[in-house]
């Protein structure tokens, strides 16, 4: 980034040495907004933005994960930066800025000219504040904190302009690129990461399926049922656990209570066999036609039926969705 951003202000050098005059390009916002030479406040909300989001890591139930998110948006969004900041080079809206001069790889300005397009402190206010939506507590002063955040998010980004660091457009996109950034690398994480089983003592670092301490059981199991995991972390093959089930080949686990659901979400991680009392749903044999393909629509469960003295178990199926607590109720921003 200070290699491309020092190639800017050489290059916005040059223009202004062929023009033989330095000038500002027209700006809307900086018709309305006056003038403010106190570039130091730019540098001061980017404090005011980092260390409260830096106690928020801290006291996170999932630090690492939050860590994780914030450097891998913040990473994306500065190599797109890098991409743009030395392609076009404009004049820089500060009449008082300096140039960086020399080597390239060596030389280090703070608030050069002609690092422009886009702004990267606009990019760590807006970073900061999609970590406080993210993550913040989902109560009244987690909510109350995260507004605030916001606030000085947008307060930060006015100070840029006023102070003339960059123009609006920067500050527009960094505020278009930042949260594009920060879905992108959840979408990534959600699908690539851990759906896939991978790197889950940072995405669950306690229990495969529990985000927060104060996760009900019932929740942690339908997260790992949609995640498609058993609660050992282990991809969920529900075609080899219906078969070892049925073969009498699986690991004998206690005979559960009424009502209570084993297969994908028990805590061994197996089904019980039921020592030839497993029944099968006629309607059930077409979901297993293709052994090793996971059933899009049905999840294997084996489920005691009466006392637990003289009950039966079965092994039948239940319906993604449906009323026994099976559906698909956790929002997006649980996911992450």
């Amino acid at each position: 980034m200070n290699v491309m951003a020092n190639v800017a202000s050489q290059r916005s050098k040059e223009i202004e040495d062929a023009l033989g005059m330095r000038f500002t390009l027209p700006d809307v916002f900086f018709e309305f907004i006056g003038y403010v030479d106190m570039l130091w406040l730019t540098d001061m909300f980017d404090a005011l933005m980092f260390v409260p989001t830096v106690l928020l890591v801290l006291s996170h139930e999932r630090p690492w994960r939050v860590v994780s998110r914030l450097l891998l948006a913040w990473g994306l969004a500065s190599l797109i930066r890098i991409t743009t900041v030395a392609i076009t080079s404009v004049p820089d809206p500060r009449p008082t800025c300096e140039y960086a001069t020399g080597n390239v790889f060596t030389t280090f300005t703070l608030h050069r000219c002609g690092d422009a397009i886009y702004s990267g402190h606009t990019l760590i206010f807006v970073i900061c504040a999609m970590v406080w939506t993210s993550f913040a507590p989902k109560n009244l002063v987690g909510r109350a904190l995260t507004t605030f955040v916001w606030a000085l998010c947008i307060a930060g980004s006015l100070i840029v302009i006023a102070n003339r660091a960059h123009y609006t457009i920067d500050v527009i996109l960094a505020w278009y690129i930042a949260p594009g950034s920060w879905y992108t690398v959840a979408w990534f994480w959600y699908w690539h990461i851990t759906k896939k089983g991978r790197l889950l003592k940072i995405e669950f670092p306690v229990e495969v399926g529990r985000h927060r301490d104060s996760d009900l059981p019932e929740k942690c199991q339908r997260r790992r049922v949609e995640l498609g995991l058993m609660p050992d972390g282990t991809p969920y093959d529900p075609v080899t656990l219906y078969l070892n089930a049925a073969r009498g080949s699986a690991e004998l686990t206690p005979p559960p209570e009424e009502g209570q659901v084993y297969g994908p979400v028990c805590e061994s991680g197996t089904l019980l066999p039921a020592n030839g009392l497993v029944e099968e749903k006629d309607d059930a044999s077409p979901e297993f036609d293709r052994i090793g393909e996971r059933p899009q629509d049905h999840v294997v469960v084996a489920v005691r039926q009466g006392g637990p003295s003289q009950g039966q178990d079965t092994v039948g199926e239940l319906g993604r969705g449906s009323s026994e607590g099976f559906g698909r109720e956790d929002s997006f921003s649980e996911k992450q």
